[in-house]
């Protein structure tokens, strides 16, 4: 699962040399992203779960106290240091969601993810545990997040440092993950457009898809690419930038910019690896080296066979370090009267 540890210290506009640069193709032809859970972890991670269902322990209480894995933990511990230190993504297999509740696969995931760092809330209800499922709502409309549809989503990073996702079930067709290396991309613009990369590494308005409290400003300002100490780290040029310009106090972009996100956008399909996604495989992303997509999907229709992804959004400041301005947009979404929750479902979360 080891990939080349190669790094040398980033600059802003010279190339990135980064273990976490790497070329789609390569993904595609090897399985060396996909971490296979051995029998022993596996009973050792659901014997966990079970015992802490029992006992009626609440989600989002258990701490990595409570999810002791003294056979699984080394194996978590190699995967955290490739998030850190290597690609940046890893694909963990095996677990067994068919034959647990929905209760005990979400302790399942939350368990594992406490070995990653501390869930974040995803939205204004205090969402601890997300969901990736459509809702049939419409991707266009301003204040709609991509995975409460089945659009086809345009590559960004979600606003934490690593999101972790694990299917529950999978499309009828379509709907594969999609994952691009954002050192890659940076590079691979650099060598093209130099001024457009100058341009994407000045702040960028982001929308907060109308979840902020009142007096605070309906929208956020972060760069596309930026740099703190000797690391480079990434946002994508995704919808949630081109959302932000019909906001009030938003700047309109310059022709340039226009341009800058154009190209991002181009290239960024060109570069992405289709990762296959299965029943019961785990997905986490350092949000910080990667971009990720979905293509769009048909979904069944039996309600119990939809598409559904359970959702962390995980923060861990050793991850990668961050400029104070990047930092303090990687909270979570907290608003006033904030009460944490974890839905078991969608449609309990709608």
């Amino acid at each position: 699962m080891a990939t080349n540890r190669t790094r040398e210290p980033a600059k802003k506009l010279k190339p990135v040399i980064d273990p976490a640069a790497w070329d789609a193709a390569d993904m595609e032809n090897s399985d060396g992203w996909v971490y296979q859970f051995s029998d022993s972890e596996i009973d050792e991670i659901l014997g966990r779960a079970q015992s802490l269902v029992a006992t009626g322990a609440d989600l989002i209480s258990i701490t990595k106290n409570d999810f002791p894995l003294p056979t699984t933990g080394q194996a978590l511990a190699e995967i955290y240091d490739e998030l850190k230190n290597g690609r940046g993504f890893v694909q963990m297999r095996g677990l067994p969601v068919d034959d647990l509740t929905r209760e005990e696969t979400a302790i399942v995931l939350w368990g594992i993810g406490t070995h990653f760092g501390q869930a974040l809330s995803q939205n204004p209800e205090g969402h601890l545990l997300g969901h990736v499922k459509d809702l049939g709502k419409d991707y266009q409309d301003p204040m709609v997040r991509g995975y409460q549809t089945k659009a086809a989503m345009t590559f960004h990073a979600d606003p934490c440092d690593m999101v972790a996702l694990l299917c529950i079930n999978p499309a009828k067709s379509g709907g594969e993950s999609r994952v691009a290396s954002s050192v890659s991309l940076y590079n691979e613009m650099l060598k093209r457009r130099p001024e457009l990369v100058a341009d994407l590494c000045e702040e960028f308005y982001w929308t907060k898809h109308g979840e902020y409290s009142p007096g605070e400003d309906p929208w956020y300002k972060l760069p596309v690419f930026f740099f703190e100490g000797d690391r480079f780290s990434a946002k994508g040029a995704s919808t949630h930038a081109r959302k932000a310009q019909d906001l009030p106090g938003a700047e309109p972009w310059s022709a340039l910019r226009q341009e800058a996100v154009a190209l991002f956008q181009e290239l960024v399909p060109q570069m992405a690896a289709d990762l296959p996604f299965q029943k019961g495989d785990l997905q986490i992303l350092n949000s910080h080296v990667t971009l990720h997509s979905r293509r769009p999907y048909e979904d069944w229709e039996d309600p119990d066979q939809k598409r559904h992804l359970y959702r962390l959004w995980i923060e861990n400041e050793d991850l990668r370090p961050l400029p104070e301005t990047v930092r303090k947009n990687l909270k979570g979404v907290v608003l006033d009267g904030f009460v944490p929750r974890a839905p078991l479902d969608a449609e309990e979360a709608a």
